[in-house]
């Protein structure tokens, strides 16, 4: 059996239930329960989780149960227990204060109530192993500096209820990969993904403070952004950013620095606004992706623009289409690899394929053991390029 250790749960009744003020004690898992006397636990106070300074964390093998009591007065603090790794609140609670996390280092799961309309201020301020976190459909403000530091969270996706994100929200969330900008969204501020070196794939419900959001990002970015039509219906498009690097130079005589950049990421991002995008000009210097970026950026930047293709001129499909004819192979063979059957699909309905490189990619489908697509592939061949039976003919 697994050892056990005390948890004090502090608490004081309010009119509306319930307000856990401190817990007391660490365990690598906690429950609060849904009530305490009977009366329904409906808030958890500020820092109600904080720490100082974590406890050891515990192999899960050797993780030590919580055995629950609960007092109204705050008793001698112990540093017994193990690190708090994951928490589970019951769907009664409504709110939760500012810093209730914070410090909690080796946090790595919540579970958050479905009646929470508020992440608080810090709240999860130093959560440094939180990778996830499902947030309730209902959520509508997230506070200030509220994940600062979740240096391991990946992605995070907002509810389409949230209306205000505040300063500096995701500061230091070094290996957020992935997150969305709600329609409702409305209430932006600075700051908010400052020092996200690996934010690459942001989804805006529509075209509102992009430019102000992405200003510290230089790296490689991939925007899908929502434009609301008149008629109630959306309009998607997908934009790839290319990524720059900067770097500043004294002019001595002058007494000066001139910023110099390199690669085509600067000039990309001026076409990105706050309230619209400069698609003619956008789609205009694809040339120079084609001149200094890499293959890769080329192809998907390319295949956005003609997949979802928002306010984009004819001559400027031609382009890149054009761009895709001259790299066929390569870029066949580069979703083969990825066994992205829609890409191939799409090859075809944008009348790609010859007859000879149809066979050619069919060849490479196969090695590649990708089933799906050298089905499909085949049955395009048959529909498309048939073999023409000669009529016979007799000679008396």
């Amino acid at each position: 059996m697994k050892q056990t250790v005390s948890i004090q749960i502090e608490y004081r009744l309010t009119e509306n239930g319930v307000s856990i003020t401190k817990i007391h004690g660490r365990a690598a898992e906690i429950r609060i329960p849904e009530t305490i006397e009977g009366v329904p636990v409906t808030a958890i106070g500020e820092r109600a989780f904080a720490v100082k300074m974590e406890a050891p964390v515990a192999e899960p093998v050797d993780e030590q149960e919580a055995e629950l009591s609960f007092v109204t007065e705050a008793p001698v603090e112990t540093a017994e227990g193990q690190a708090l790794r994951r928490v589970f609140l019951p769907d009664s609670v409504e709110t939760i204060g500012a810093y209730a996390f914070h410090g909690c280092s080796a946090l790595e799961r919540v579970s958050l109530p479905a009646k929470l309309q508020e992440i608080s201020l810090r709240m999860f301020d130093g959560c440094g192993s939180l990778e996830q976190i499902t947030l309730p459909a209902g959520l509508r403000r997230i506070g200030d500096y509220a994940f600062y530091g979740c240096g391991s969270l990946k992605k995070l996706r907002l509810p389409e209820s949230v209306e205000r994100i505040g300063k500096y929200a995701f500061y230091n969330c070094r290996k957020m990969e992935e997150i969305n900008i709600p329609l409702a969204t409305t209430d932006l501020n600075m700051g908010m993904f400052l020092n996200c070196d690996a934010l690459q794939y942001m989804s805006f419900g529509r075209c509102r403070h992009i430019s102000d959001l992405i200003a510290g990002l230089n790296h490689e970015l991939h925007l899908t952004i929502d434009f609301p039509q008149e008629n109630g219906e959306t309009e998607t498009c997908k934009l790839l950013i290319p990524d720059f690097q900067y770097e500043y130079i004294e002019d001595t005589p002058a007494r000066q620095f001139h910023q110099v950049n390199y690669g085509t990421g600067h000039i990309f991002r001026q076409c990105i606004g706050n309230s619209e995008i400069d698609f003619r000009r956008y789609d205009e210097i694809f040339y120079l992706t084609r001149r200094e970026d890499e293959a890769e950026t080329v192809l998907i930047l390319a295949m956005n623009r003609l997949q979802y293709p928002y306010r984009m001129q004819e001559k400027y499909r031609e382009n890149y289409l054009n761009y895709i004819r001259d790299h066929f192979l390569w870029a066949a063979e580069y979703y083969i690899n990825r066994n992205e059957n829609e890409k191939i699909k799409l090859f075809a309905d944008w009348g790609l394929f010859t007859q000879e490189t149809l066979t050619m990619v069919m060849d490479i489908a196969q090695k590649k053991g990708r089933t799906a697509i050298l089905s499909f592939l085949m049955d395009y061949q048959h529909k498309h390029f048939a073999p023409v039976r000669k009529k016979k003919t007799f000679s008396l």
